[in-house]
């Protein structure tokens, strides 16, 4: 619940504003998220990755919906969108990857 709060919460932070450089941002919600994975009962590394994996769905969703754009738009600036465009398929198949990632962690846990 906590993680689904903080993609909510980044999300709306970094609405209307424009990133060249996404890695401080990556590093300090990577922090948070294995902060809160730390602290929540169970295995570490499910948690972490089951954390993760929700952060992931909601986050670029939630963001695109907030700027008024599609959904399912992805992005030319950060490099995992770039890759997912140009080399993976684009939305479609992130959002099956999405889904899976997140239906093993919660098989796992």
């Amino acid at each position: 619940m906590i993680v689904f709060l903080f993609a909510i919460l980044s999300a709306i932070y970094d609405k209307g504003k424009r990133f060249t450089n996404h890695l401080p941002r990556f590093i300090f919600r990577a922090i948070v998220v294995l902060v809160i994975s730390y602290f929540s009962e169970g295995n570490f590394f499910i948690n972490f990755a089951q954390n993760t994996a929700i952060f992931y769905l909601l986050f670029d969703y939630t963001l695109n919906m907030l700027e008024g754009r599609k959904w399912n738009y992805i992005g030319n600036t950060a490099i995992h969108d770039i890759i997912w465009s140009k080399y993976l398929g684009g939305w479609m198949p992130q959002l099956i990857f999405k889904l899976i990632f997140l239906t093993i962690t919660i098989y796992l846990k």
